[in-house]
């Protein structure tokens, strides 16, 4: 834990994102230091997040991850601070701060966010990068029509076992 992020340069400015806070291109200036915000609302906006952890410093980017499918927000977000020194005071002054009835967990990132062509390119890629089995098991035979090669992501199973027991989540 600890350190800033070290993963590869950002991409092109993402156009599918969960929810940004500033139509900002990722490529502008050096890179910042983003911190994960865990046990966030699902309720909660970029912009409620940008205005709560920008009194300590310069907020260059917020991003709440959505899952592909049911369009519901994953639970946690990103905030890229344009220094180390004003994410390392945000992770400090913010951890364990209540948002919206929840208290959040902020930590450093462990690499910088992924662009959504990588995002995308995850689901394709067959066993390589994959890690564990995702929630529930639900591996095994396939859903119908796919190619042996094709692997659904978890959230697309629990998708249809949610339409499956009463009908679609609320959007």
């Amino acid at each position: 834990p600890g350190g800033p992020p070290g993963g590869p340069p950002g991409g092109p400015p993402g156009g599918r994102g969960g929810g940004r806070s500033r139509p900002r291109g990722r490529g502008e200036g050096p890179p910042g230091v983003s911190l994960l915000v865990r046990n966030v609302s699902n309720d909660i906006t970029a912009s409620d997040i940008h205005q709560a952890f920008g009194r300590i410093g310069d907020v260059r980017d917020v991003y709440i991850p959505r899952d592909f499918h049911s369009q519901q927000p994953k639970g946690f977000a990103f905030v890229e601070y344009a220094t180390p020194e004003q994410a390392r005071e945000a992770r400090e002054e913010m951890n364990r701060f209540v948002m919206k009835g929840r208290e959040i967990e902020v930590v450093f990132a462990q690499e910088r966010r992924k662009t959504p062509d990588q995002m995308r390119g995850r689901v394709f890629s067959g066993a390589g990068g994959r890690r564990g089995g995702g929630v529930g098991g639900g591996g095994g035979g396939g859903g119908g029509g796919g190619g042996a090669d094709f692997n659904r992501s978890s959230s697309f199973e629990r998708h249809k076992r949610r339409e499956r027991m009463g009908g679609s989540p609320p959007r």
